[in-house]
């Protein structure tokens, strides 16, 4: 590996820094400290657009600082209303004296990067102002990937089961396809209240450019299974991979004899997926419920106070928070926010009545402290020292992977999780004037998912359902599995596993959903020539698989004719959550259980298989086509993409076809709203051997966040090929 020595104008450290071939910068410092200020430069140096601006997007200021825009207005008051910028002066007072004095550290290597850099093009066009870096911009960032990005998805599942119950859908029906979720629930007193107000699309989009795992593979296997000795680690985090720059920001830290290397996110100093010289890691979104929607009663006091109502005939005043909201060249909005214990009404109240109110565990105090647990991951000796600084992580939640350089291997869950009254599971809104539906504290680690060297030689985890325990679910929504059981199908077979092999497995475009529905859905095809080429066909959603498309179609057409009745889901919601406009994976996995039963009430009184032999013969009605036809996107740029100048200038790529579908483990999956196509795939491929002091990678991008730099997109041509690039610790030669 050749390093390239790099020009450091304005670092106030002692260090160097060089960058690989690819791009990847190499920082070595004398201490742990001043790694953490060389990687805040760098951070500035490639990347100062993407942080000045995510910063202003979480404080609820984009449409002070970047643009007056309806969406970004939009976006200011949905983080405004939920309150994520008024407690960070707080929560730097709780973070540990050693965590805080490395943010420190890290947000001075920003700044001073920044000094060096000025400002870029788009911060330029846009007027924005550039502020100092500090211990709360970092915080910001931090909620931008725990709320933002991962409870927002959490949400969004809640609303779908809102509106699904305000649309008249059969209560019964609703209960079987959630069993077990809605036992509480009170679907009349939800259809009397107001519909929840909903995002644009264009506010959907300014969200989905925010860091997220919302889906994502890790895998760690124990030394007894794999060719080298060593235990692996392999991680690949999912999220909007057709933007650039690319979220993740790859670099390699080196202070005395230790290092780290792996995937941090601009703006904070944690590395997301990584290696030491003792510790790997990868994690994955558990989507564990954090979030809750109440119902409260609400009245205007005689005084004109809008108050809330307690038991039958208490009321009590809203706490009333008014917010300003800037705008670039226009005058400032105030925002009234009604707020109580229990949580901060949705929507401004019209009228006296019922109104929806939410609830977040990460606003209460110490949910800052999350920060503390990615920097002290990267200082654990071994798993279960790691587990233990997992566990206590409050931020979101997520299923930790790890593999140390003794072999041993492990999974540990996190998350601040409300304890809610018996049997109820936070899905589905609850009265708030009953006391018994109020949290009561956050659930011990006990029930949090954990599991050290087990027999079967190794770990897997890809956001599937965690199991009850004690009766207790940590995630409330029907998630489907067929990531995970894939995963646990090829280990169980593999034996002196290798890198190459675990390369390979990260590129796998079996489905498993296909696998488990065919049996189910055949045997009422008529069209035998259909039944010969599904039976044949091998599950692969590669780009030029035609069965890939024929088998989306059969899928499609059933769930229509099943579920698309006026008295079921309605044929538009079928089309918004099973395709890619509005996909659920909770409404998915929840419609495949039923699809796989002899009776259901989603079919009562009709015949199952003449509504799939129906849904077969439609098939005739539309064009052959292979995948790449079907699932394809463009790559565009965050700040200029879309727009005409930015077409121009080459912002926006030529049509790439997507591998793969939501159930496969190279998670290809491209969403189309109003006006523009959204992906969610593989962002960073990442895999160590710790027998080696190396690992091996790819993501969808490059380092840096200009179109003209080489290392725009330096990386886009091995993540589709499949090829990786090798990370090594190695000294930089003197000058």
């Amino acid at each position: 590996m050749t390093l390239t020595p790099l020009s450091t104008p304005n670092c106030q450290r002692k260090l160097r820094i060089a960058r690989d071939e690819a791009g990847v910068p190499h920082v070595f410092a004398e201490s742990r400290d001043d790694a953490l200020y060389g990687l805040g430069y760098m951070h500035a140096t490639d990347r100062i657009t993407q942080i000045m601006f995510a910063r202003a997007v979480s404080a609820g200021r984009a449409s002070e600082l970047i643009a007056d825009k309806e969406e970004l207005r939009e976006t200011d008051r949905f983080f405004r209303r939920i309150g994520l910028h008024r407690n960070h002066h707080r929560e730097v007072t709780l973070l540990q004296p050693h965590i805080h004095e490395q943010i420190v550290h890290y947000a001075a290597g920003v700044n001073d990067g920044a000094m060096a850099v000025g400002q870029s093009w788009p911060m330029w066009a846009t007027g924005f102002a550039s502020e100092p870096w500090d211990p709360v911009s970092v915080l910001l960032i931090g909620n931008l990937l725990s709320f933002g990005g991962l409870a927002v998805s959490q949400l969004e599942n809640e609303r779908i089961v809102v509106e699904l119950i305000q649309s008249g859908a059969s209560e019964a029906a609703l209960r079987e396809m959630f069993e077990g979720r809605l036992e509480h629930v009170d679907f009349d007193l939800i259809r009397h209240v107001p519909s929840l107000p909903r995002m644009s699309d264009e506010a959907l989009e300014v969200l989905a450019d925010l860091p997220r795992l919302a889906g994502s593979n890790a895998w760690a296997v124990a030394p007894s299974r794999t060719a080298s000795g060593g235990a692996l680690l392999c991680s690949d985090p999912h999220l909007e991979i057709n933007r650039l720059p690319a979220i993740w920001y790859e670099a390699v830290l080196n202070w005395g004899d230790d290092y780290v290397m792996g995937a941090t996110l601009p703006g904070c100093p944690l590395v997301a997926v990584g290696r030491t010289s003792n510790l790997a890691w990868g994690v994955t979104y558990m989507k564990g419920d954090t979030i809750d929607i109440f119902i409260e009663d609400c009245r205007v006091s005689p005084t004109g106070q809008w108050q809330y109502r307690r038991g039958a005939h208490t009321w009590m005043d809203f706490e009333v928070r008014e917010e300003i909201l800037g705008r670039k060249g226009a005058d400032a909005e105030t925002m009234i926010v009604l707020e109580n214990p229990q949580g901060t009404l949705d929507a401004d109240p019209l009228t006296p009545g019922y109104q929806f109110s939410l609830a977040w565990s990460g606003t209460t105090p110490g949910s800052g402290t999350a920060i503390g647990s990615w920097l002290d991951v990267i200082a654990s000796s071994d798993v279960v020292s790691a587990m233990e600084v997992a566990e206590q992580c409050p931020q979101p939640t997520l299923c930790w992977v790890f593999a140390d350089a003794e072999g041993n291997i492990g999974m540990q869950g996190n998350g601040r999780f409300p304890v809610r009254r018996s049997g109820a599971t936070g899905l589905a809104p609850l009265a708030a004037w009953d006391e018994a539906n109020h949290w009561n504290g956050f659930l011990s680690a006990e029930y949090l998912p954990s599991i050290y060297n087990p027999e079967c030689g190794f770990v897997a985890t890809a956001n599937e359902e965690q199991p009850e325990v004690d009766g207790v679910r940590v995630t409330s929504q029907t998630l489907p599995d067929y990531r995970k059981r894939r995963i646990v199908e090829q280990l169980s077979y593999a034996d002196e596993v290798t890198v190459e092999e675990m390369q390979a497995l990260q590129y796998d475009l079996v489905s498993l959903q296909a696998r488990d529905l065919l049996p189910y859905l055949l045997p009422h095809v008529a069209d035998k020539s259909i039944v010969r080429r599904l039976e044949n066909w091998s599950l692969d959603y590669s780009p030029d698989s035609h069965e890939a498309v024929l088998f989306q179609r059969l899928y499609r057409n059933t769930l229509l004719e099943i579920f698309g009745q006026a008295e079921g889901l309605g044929r538009r919601r079928v089309l918004y959550v099973a395709s890619r406009v509005g996909f659920s994976s909770m409404v998915i996995a929840a419609v495949d259980r039923i699809l796989k039963k002899e009776e259901s009430l989603w079919w009562k009184g009709r015949d199952k298989g003449e509504l799939i032999r129906a849904a077969a013969e439609k098939l005739k009605l539309e064009v052959e086509k292979p995948w790449s036809e079907v699932n394809n996107f463009h790559f565009t740029d965050r700040f200029f993409g879309g727009i005409s100048v930015g077409r121009l200038l080459g912002f926006e790529s030529r049509p790439y076809p997507m591998p793969g579908n939501f159930a496969t483990i190279f998670q290809g999956h491209v969403l189309q709203t109003a006006k523009r196509s959204s992906t969610f795939a593989p962002s960073y491929h990442f895999v160590a051997d710790m027998a080696t002091s190396e690992a091996w990678s790819n993501l969808p991008g490059g380092p840096s966040e200009s179109r003209f730099s080489t290392f725009y997109k330096s990386d886009v041509a091995r993540w589709f090929e499949g090829q990786y690039k090798q990370l090594i610790n190695e000294e930089l030669p003197s000058a």
